[in-house]
Parts: C-alpha cells; sequence; structure tokens
C-alpha cells in the first residue's frame, strides 16, 4: 500500500476543505479540479487561469494517494493560495519541466509547463516524463 501524504507544505497554512459528489470518474489526489453544477470535475481548460482547486487524498477507501473517486463519489479538495505546497500531477508525455518553470493547466485536471501569464503554480523540483505514457507527481508551489 502506498503511503498516505498530505498535499499541504511549507510555513503557508493549509488550504480551505470542502466536499462535492464526483461529477467523473477518475479524479485523484493532487488533480486540479472545478466545481461545476453542484460536483466536482477536473479542470477541462487548458492553457487558462483557474481556481487553485486540488484533490486531496480519498481517505474514505483507505487513502492511497493513487486511488481514483468513482463518479458520485464525496471529493475532498482545497483551495489553495499562492504560497502553499502541492503534489500534483502531470500530463503523460508532457514536455519537460524544471524547477521554476510555470506550470498550466493541461485540460485533463493535471499541469504541463506554461507561461507567467497561465500559471497555475510553478515547479519546485525538475520532472521529465516526456517520454512517459502515465501522470507523474509533481511538487509544485501555487501561484
Amino acid at each position: 500500500m502506498k503511503q498516505v501524504i498530505s498535499l499541504v507544505g511549507g510555513a503557508a497554512g493549509a488550504p480551505i476543505l470542502s466536499e462535492r459528489l464526483a461529477g467523473v470518474a477518475g479524479i485523484v489526489a493532487g488533480m486540479l479540479v472545478a466545481e461545476s453544477a453542484g460536483t466536482v470535475i477536473k479542470n477541462a481548460t487548458a492553457d487558462a487561469l483557474a481556481q487553485k482547486l486540488f484533490a486531496q487524498t480519498n481517505v474514505a477507501v483507505a487513502g492511497d494517494i493513487d486511488l481514483a473517486y468513482a463518479n458520485g463519489e464525496t471529493v475532498s479538495y482545497g483551495a489553495y493560495h499562492a504560497g502553499q505546497e502541492v503534489n500534483a500531477l502531470v500530463a503523460a508525455a508532457a514536455p519537460a519541466i524544471v524547477d521554476g518553470d510555470p506550470l498550466a493547466s493541461a485540460g485533463d485536471g493535471t499541469l504541463k509547463k506554461g507561461t507567467v501569464a497561465t500559471a497555475i503554480a510553478y515547479a519546485i523540483e525538475a520532472v521529465d516524463n516526456s517520454g512517459g505514457g502515465t501522470t507523474v507527481r509533481i511538487k509544485a508551489r501555487v501561484a
């Protein structure tokens, strides 16, 4: 079983936590999410500024960080503010990211290398998933 880890780090405090039903299947801790019609969905708008809402670990079913929420299941998610750290996700086959790169929404709940104008967060570690077929985790500081 994988270790349960907090998505919050640093001295910037904890996010404001909320819960809503999942409007889609496959939401995983660290995913950028959006509120939609009373539910939570994967953020579907690429390269656009969005609320900094990230799904939390599904502790109702053993708390495995990589365990996805089912459609209709209650999703715990946090509203993050500037300076807070999050264990986010990078899309499969995304261009390499270096420490300090701005990160933007990839349009599927993951983050990708972005621009300052579209930054949701900034990388605080380097991740090269350019050859990867699945998502990977990245430590990021919310913009």
